[in-house]
Order: structure tokens, then sequence, then C-alpha cells
């Protein structure tokens, strides 16, 4: 397999775009005929339930999952989209699958095929493998069973070299690093090397041992791995349903992703969404997708095509979103048909369109419903209005995810002789009052560990150190509660997420030394590799010159003009608002309002006399930060977050700087959920005003704050302004005329050293 080597860095968790060969049919798995041009097919093929390796919980979940949004969000017809799960996914059932699409499909079809399973590898026999000498392969549901081969990355590029469209997207949600995790719900989709070489040698594919005097035609695919050949794809439960994690923030970019989306867009929201996953579960780091495609197919349309794009920007029937239909029902309940395959979790908050509605717009839904239940594929939500009469078949789109039940943290506790487990359990029951602590059979947030004289904080899976602690009781009882609450509170932070924004906010940390420019290699392939690991920051010393390791400075973009608030939380647990601040000069965006697709850095200059007035300096203690960027097309919205943030230091303040508790942190952000429910019905536009209104504006005698960690700024004594020198804002420039309020999020994580 000398010609494809991109295979390499991505067996684990694969995406791509290119082409098959024929091979032998099973009527069970036939495409419906429907010529050679312009239709869209898929297959897709879940594992969970394996005859001789170990199971997993969420490939079936990623394949109903992606089979919803392909149907709603991409339009593939559902006569054209064919599934293979557990006992269907034998090696013979997926070769031939394979082989049929590829003999249905013609030169203008889209084609989209997605594996979740196991991932190992093999010997390589070939000698196309000169770095480790191992092939990478997909186990199928009767792998390691008998004679029974798994399926070599030379086979399936042998299927994927022939196919005549430049259309076809793979998804291989499995890895073959072989890592094993001590979680109940966190697994990796690996299982270890299957030594019996001589089966493969027995099985030898005559195609792929004739290749070598084929002329390898240009490469025509994109690639998007979940991780690098030596990490794990990771398998557990998101948003209460088990999911492979890449096929998670896979489907949320192709739900809101527009049909010319690139293979760059599409994977930088994959990126951002398994930061947020990552958050979420309190590692330190998580698998790095990879992006790898020819150079001319970085920026085309990834699953949709010309007219698709065309007929969403001048159509009223292409939906812009993934919807659920709803069945209204009785007293103020309505059911979300087939709610579960899109994340209708309960807790999570939907909005309410008219039936056939396909654009979705921002404020204007009929009603916000929140979800109590799901039975079976089904869930039933109870409706924010009650007396607003919801149509038969309008259509749900998400607004919020569930937000975490009752700020509880469940810990599980790793063999240990059982006096010393009575005294953890002790300090952990002492120091944190929200724990649960949580049998071998229940799901955990955190592993807990001793090891000599230390006790681990260990991430949900066992594969992450999140922090290792020693002294007496009461001294890594106070470091564990630290780093709990710290996690908590960015939990409930990131639950304030819109996925069915029209606003495309990215933020990231700005850098110095900016990553270089990929360049295409052989046969011009470019690989994009993601950054998934927090910024490394350290402490600036008294004195010490201000440089972009000790002093975080954001580079912030929306795609329409929108007023932004930076939130952080600190490695206290503390939550702050970073900007806007008192302490920004007021001819610095003000009221945080930033132009559409205008590179905004936040502050402008780590040097003296910067334009911003402040600086973010880092002090101690050391750990991790969580920062979180709103966007919002209104000020209304942008003024109520940034004060129910500050309104959740106030305790503090009148509690002699005692923490705010857990239970005060969950209400203050649900408090901010109910807030943000209300811009989905709330239906105004947005105009200007001249008036000067700038939040926080730093009155005459107040003190110059010197060198501080970012929830605390340093800065300067904000100039005067005339304001009616600020240009005016245009209404929603980069945005339809007609759009309403509208709000959306973005985080990164940094480390503190």
């Amino acid at each position: 397999m000398s010609t494809l080597r991109p295979w390499k860095v991505v067996m684990c968790v694969l995406v791509l775009v290119s082409s098959v060969v024929a091979g032998s049919r099973i009527d069970l798995l036939a495409m419906p005929a429907q010529g050679k041009s312009g239709n869209k097919r898929a297959l897709l093929i879940g594992i969970n339930n394996y005859r001789a390796v170990p199971k997993l919980q969420g490939s079936l979940n990623d394949v109903e999952t992606m089979k919803q949004v392909l149907m709603t969000r991409w339009g593939f017809p559902e006569v054209n989209i064919r599934t293979l799960t557990d006992e269907q996914a034998t090696r013979e059932g997926m070769l031939a699958a394979l082989s049929r699409l590829v003999d249905d499909t013609g030169p203008d079809d889209i084609v989209y095929i997605h594996y979740s399973g196991h991932g190992s590898q093999v010997e390589d026999l070939n000698g196309d493998e000169p770095d480790d000498r191992l092939d990478e392969t997909l186990v199928p549901q009767d792998g390691r069973t008998g004679s029974v081969p798994d399926i070599t990355d030379d086979e399936l590029e042998a299927l994927l070299s022939r196919l005549t469209t430049p259309h076809a997207f793979v998804v291989l949600d499995s890895c073959h690093s072989g890592t094993a995790t001590r979680s109940l719900d966190i697994r990796t989709r690996s299982v270890p090397q299957d030594m019996r070489t001589a089966l493969y040698k027995r099985a030898g594919n005559p195609e792929i041992q004739t290749r070598g005097a084929v002329r390898p035609l240009a490469a025509q695919y994109v690639l998007m791995a979940g991780a690098a050949s030596h990490q794990e794809a990771l398998d557990g439960p998101v948003n209460g349903r088990y999911h492979g994690f890449f096929s998670y923030a896979l489907s949320r970019s192709l739900t809101s992703s527009p049909a010319g989306a690139s293979p760059r867009a599409v994977f930088r929201i994959v990126e951002t969404e398994l930061q947020r996953i990552q958050t979420h579960f309190g590692r330190i780091s998580m698998p790095e997708p990879q992006l790898e495609a020819p150079v001319n197919l970085l920026e085309q349309p990834l699953l949709g095509t010309a007219n698709d794009l065309h007929q969403e920007t001048h159509s009223t029937s292409v939906p812009r979103l993934v919807w659920l239909e709803v069945q209204p029902g009785d007293q103020g309940t309505v059911t979300l048909l087939n709610g579960l395959l899109l994340g209708a979790a309960p807790g999570s908050v939907w909005s309410i369109y008219p039936p056939g509605d396909s654009g979705f717009a921002p404020g204007g839904a009929l009603a916000v419903a929140s979800v109590i239940k799901v039975a079976g594929q089904h869930a039933y939500a109870k409706v924010r209005s009650p007396s607003k009469a919801i149509p038969d078949r309008s259509r749900a789109v998400p607004l919020l995810p569930p937000s975490p039940p009752g700020g509880r943290v469940p810990i599980r506790i790793l063999e240990m002789p059982e006096r010393q487990r009575r005294q953890i359990e002790h300090t952990l029951a002492k120091n944190i009052p929200n724990v649960d602590l949580v049998g071998p059979n229940q799901s955990a947030r955190y592993l807990v560990g001793v090891e000599g004289d230390s006790v681990k904080l260990l991430t949900a899976d066992g594969l992450g150190l999140v922090g290792s602690f020693g002294g007496s009781g009461d001294d890594w009882g106070a470091g564990v509660a630290l780093v709990v609450s710290r996690s908590t509170t960015a939990s409930e932070l990131l639950t304030l997420d819109n996925p069915s924004s029209q606003l495309k906010v990215d933020m990231r940390v700005a850098s110095e030394n900016p990553q270089p420019v990929p360049k295409a290699g052989t046969r011009g392939i470019v690989v994009v590799a993601a950054d998934t690991q927090p910024a490394k920051y350290k402490i600036r010393t008294n004195g010490a010159p201000r440089t972009a390791e000790n002093s975080l400075q954001l580079q912030v973009t929306v795609n329409a003009d929108a007023y932004v608030t930076i939130v952080d939380v600190d490695s206290e647990g503390s939550v702050n608002v970073l900007f806007p601040n008192a302490h920004a000069r007021t001819e610095f965006h003000p009221d945080g309002r930033i132009r559409a697709n205008e590179r905004v850095l936040i502050p402008d200059s780590l040097s003296a006399n910067n334009k911003a007035g402040f600086y973010w300096d880092y002090s101690p203690p050391k750990g991790t930060d969580t920062v979180r960027v709103f966007s919002s097309t209104d000020l209304e919205t942008a003024t109520m977050i940034r004060q129910k943030i500050k309104d959740l230091q106030t305790p503090q303040a009148k509690n002699n700087g005692k923490k705010i508790t857990a239970r005060a942190i969950d209400e203050g952000i649900a408090s901010i959920r109910r807030e943000l429910e209300n811009t989905a019905t709330r239906g105004f536009l947005t105009v200007y005003d001249p008036t000067s209104h700038v939040p926080g504006q730093k009155m005459d005698g107040q003190p110059e704050v010197q060198a501080a960690s970012p929830s605390s700024l340093a800065g300067s004594t904000p100039s005067s302004l005339d304001p009616a020198s600020a240009p005016p804002m245009p209404l929603m420039q980069g945005m339809p005329a007609n759009q309403r309020s509208d709000w959306a999020a973005a985080t990164v994580t940094i480390q503190v050293e």
C-alpha cells in the first residue's frame, strides 16, 4: 500500500473522500437503482456486539444519529441509506456491501460511508509500512473467530481506489492503539494486535498483489482522523447517550454546517466540539483530530454541491439545520419523534417552529419546550407556554443541551485496602459536599486511586492523570476539592451552548509563534493537525517582561456584527467576566462590539500603552482555566450574561471571600439558561443606539490595577471618547436583514504551570 501512506496516521477514526471497487453482491444490502448521476447514497456500519472481542456501547447510536443528520440536513433519501449493524457486519457482509455501493455509484453521486467499531493491527506482509511494520485493520463483527481475518488497510484501499466520483465521504471511527481503560463508560475502540499472521498470508487478495503493476491514480479523497496512529479513539456517554466521541463531534458539525462547508470548516467545528467534551469529562488531553486532503479539495464542499448551496441560499425548502417532527399532546406537552437520535435527552431545550419551516430564524420560534423524559426513540417535552397552540408536524431544533443533574459529582474509588478506602471516602465527603461515591458498576466522572503516599485523581477512563496529591487527609482533600469545583463550574458553563445559531464564533489563543502553514507532500496531499491540547502558560513574576507565555491574548472572530462577552473559570473554580471590563478604554470595542469577520485581538497588544488599556497576566495558583466567549447579535442578551456572571461573584464578597457554593453556581447558570430560552421567541430586531452605554465604565479616581491574573485585570485608566466618534454598527452585517436575537459560544482551555 505504498501509494497511500496518509492512511498510516488516520486509521484511528478516519474520514475520507475517495473511490471503491466492485465485488460480490448480497440482496439484503442492494442499493436501489436510481441511475448513475447525481444521487446521494450512504452505507452506515456500526458494531457493538462482537463475537470474540470486548463490546462497545456507542457504535449503533453513531449510525442512527448520522442517518438522521443525512436525511434531515443533507437531503439523502432514506431509501438510499443502508445500515449494517452487529450480526450483519461480518467480514463478508462489510466487503460485499462496500462493493455493491461502488457498483451502483455514478461519477456525479455523493457517497457517505460510516464505520463505527473496533480497529487493530497486524504484521505488514507487503513492506508498505516502513515505520512500524504493521498494517492497520478494521475488526468485523465475526473478527478473531476461527479463520476470519480483520479487514486490512491494504484491502480497504484496494476497494477505495476505483470509485468514479470525487464526492465520497467515509468515516472510520475506530482505533488500533490497543490501549485499555478502567472506565465503565469510556472505552477505546481498539483491540490488541492480531498475531495470526499466517491467516493473512492465506487470505491474500489478488487485486492487492497486482496493484504494483498499475499506475496509481491521483489522490481524490479527504481524510479526517479523530486521532493519530498512537492515540486512542474513545467511546462514551455524551449528553446522556453513548457515542464515539469523534462521531458525535462530527454529527454536531454536520448538523449546522452550510451546504458549501469545506473540509477545513467542518474540521474546525469537530475540533471545537472535542474540546467541549474534553472539559466536560475533566480530561487533560483528547485524541487530536487530523485533516488530510489534496490541496484542491480542502476548500471544496465536503458533502454538498454547488446546486445544494444555491438551493439553500435561494429556496425555502432546504432545511438549514437537522430537525425533529413535533406531535402535540395534552396539557402543554409535545412528542419529539425520534428525538433520542438527535440527543433530545431530559433537560435539553428545543425551539419549535411551524410545519415546513426550513430557515429556523433565531428569535422566530413558536415556542420553547424542555424534554422531561425519553421512551423508546421518542422524547416527551413540556412547552414553556402551555397555552400556546402547537400545530401538528411542527419542527423542533436544539437550543440548549441538558445541564448536569443537580450539580452532583460521581467519583469512584479504585481497589485498595478497606481501611484506606474508608479514610478516602471520609475525606472526599468532608471536602466535596456535592460528591456521589459510586460503585464499580456505576458511571463516574473521576476515579481516585493511591500510589505510594500520593492520592491520584484520574479521568473517568483511568487513562489521564488530573492531579496527584500528597500530605495529610485535609491537605490532599482540599486539593481534590479545588479541582472538582473548577471542573464542575466549567461543565455548567459549557451547557450554555446554542447548536442552532447562525452565528459562527471562533476563539483561539493568539501566539507569537503560530503553527506553520501545512505544505503539500507527495501526491499533493496536505495534512492539517488539530490542537485539542490546552494552551500552556507560565505565571508572570513581578518585574518579568510581559510575553505570550505569561500574559493571555485571545483572537476572536464572528461571522456577523456581534457583542462579545469573555468569561473565565479559573483554577480555583471562580467565575469572572474578563471582557468587557472596567479597565478597557472606551474606544476599544465599546460594549464588546466587533465587526463581522474581523479578526480581533483582545487585548490588542502585550506592549506597554496598548489600545485596550488592560492585560491578562497569570498569577498563582497553578492549574487549569476554562475561557468561554459568548457572542450575541443584541446588546440586551450580552448585558444579561455579563450581569448574571457578576452576580455569581457577589456572594463571595459578602461571605468574607469564601467560595460560592456549587448549588449557587448551578442556580446562577440555570437563571442564564432561562433567559437564553427567551431569546428563541423574543422576535425583535437589533437597531443602533448612538448613546453611550459602556458596561462598567471606570469612574474618576479608581486606582490603576497592576499585573494580575485574568480574573483581576492589569490595566490603565480608560481615556474619554466622544460617543459620536464611535462608528455606528450596521444592522447585522453578514447576516440576513431580518435577523433577530441570536447567540453562540466557543471555548479554549488554558494550563497554567
